[in-house]
């Protein structure tokens, strides 16, 4: 039996490209690999960071923030393409929770943003910024679901299932930066 993490992510991610069919698809880097071993969600982590090539601890908190933000906002239009349910309840939970996405897809730009152009002058600020940003695209994640969460049918269920997605991503995302700003800080 493995008992190597990293190893059996990637055994489990070269499994998951073989049964899909998929042979164009390329195996994560070893930072990945080693990186989403200690995410809240590793097999999301993989997943979603597969197809990026971050050299630098920088480079993958940066490349998460940006699956997330497209995560959520897929999440997003998910929810605006929807036909809304019949009453009014209902119909105000589904625009409430597509209004939070959008600002936690807001939020997340942000956090982009400024991970892309780190200064070392400011790095500190600049990282407890898209902390905060990454954080509060999390809250507003969570409050979508705590808005849906009373609604029953198929509906409700494909968009917990992809709210929930994005939370995910965006919980990896907010512990990258976080680990980039504690060991920015045990550096200093």
């Amino acid at each position: 039996m493995l008992t190597n993490l990293p190893l059996r992510l990637l055994l489990l991610l070269l499994v998951l490209t073989f049964a899909s069919g998929s042979s164009a698809a390329t195996p994560p880097s070893s930072l990945v690999v080693s990186a989403c071993a200690q995410a809240s969600y590793p097999s999301v982590c993989v997943r979603t960071l597969a197809t990026s090539s971050p050299s630098t601890p920088s480079d993958l908190a940066l490349a998460a923030t940006s699956a997330s933000l497209s995560t959520t906002r897929g999440a997003a239009a998910y929810l605006r393409r929807l036909t809304l349910p019949q009453t009014p309840s209902d119909r105000a939970a589904f625009r409430d929770c597509a209004n939070l996405l959008s600002d936690a897809a807001d939020q997340l730009a942000r956090a982009a943003k400024e991970l892309a152009r780190l200064n070392p002058d400011t790095l500190r600020s600049q990282l407890g910024d898209a902390q905060t940003w990454a954080s509060a695209a999390m809250t507003d994640q969570d409050m979508c679901l705590r808005e849906i969460t009373g609604l029953s049918g198929r509906t409700r269920d494909a968009v917990v299932a992809r709210v929930t997605e994005a939370s995910h991503v965006t919980s990896n995302a907010l512990y990258f930066i976080t680990r980039v700003a504690a060991t920015r800080d045990r550096n200093r």
